[in-house]
């Protein structure tokens, strides 16, 4: 167990992994109490998987470092200060479903300072997608892509100081990042990654593209 406490934030981020990971967690900690403190209250997060069991896991990584900076879940999206949506592209309908949704979000986030959006997941390995965001969903704080993952207390903590929307989404990866905090859904199962990715290009698939190589 990692105690943030301990971490010396003062000075240059680690260069390896995940000790990078838990420097930008102990600095995040610090932006989320100032917000807080500013608030008058606990900040809070959601998290919103589409799709697979893949995903699932990742978020419940993602639930993990939000709550060891200093968020409280919270399931009401509406409500809450950090809404992250996990995403599929699959289908077109999961991506509409995001489009719509962020709408609502967005006059949301007119009635809360606090709120941040963040997006990550498969959809968010199209091109396309991207583009979108860009154009007519600019009050998006974070956008990232499924091979950065473990970035995101890093990617909170350059939100926090730069105060525009942040993209940063990777065609592909070597990196297999573990001992990161996880928050369990579930008391009686949990996921096990056996691979990473596809080398099988198959017509009707697009997982090798959104999930890289094997």
């Amino acid at each position: 167990k990692i105690e943030l406490d301990t971490i010396d934030i003062t000075g240059e981020a680690p260069v390896t992994e995940p000790e990078r990971q838990y420097y930008f967690m102990a600095k995040a900690r610090q932006y989320v109490k100032a917000e807080s403190e500013k608030a008058g209250r606990p900040l809070t997060f959601t998290t919103t998987t589409f799709g697979c069991q893949m995903n699932a896991k990742d978020s419940e990584k993602l639930a993990g470092i939000l709550e060891l900076i200093g968020y409280v879940e919270n399931n009401n999206e509406e409500n809450a200060d950090f809404v992250i949506y996990n995403t599929c592209t699959v289908r077109e309908n999961a991506n509409l479903r995001v489009y719509g949704r962020l709408g609502h979000l967005n006059n949301c986030k007119k009635k809360n300072p606090y709120m941040k959006i963040a997006l990550c997941g498969c959809m968010m390995q199209e091109p396309e997608v991207v583009e979108k965001l860009k154009k007519s969903y600019r009050f998006v704080d974070i956008i990232f892509g499924t091979h950065n993952i473990y970035k995101l207390a890093e990617l909170i903590v350059t939100n926090f100081e730069s105060e525009r929307m942040l993209i940063d989404v990777w065609k592909d990866t070597d990196q297999v990042v573990e001992n990161l905090p996880i928050e369990r859904k579930f008391p009686f199962k949990s996921g096990v990654n056996i691979m990473f990715g596809c080398n099988n290009f198959c017509s009707y698939c697009i997982v090798p593209y959104v999930r890289g190589r094997e």
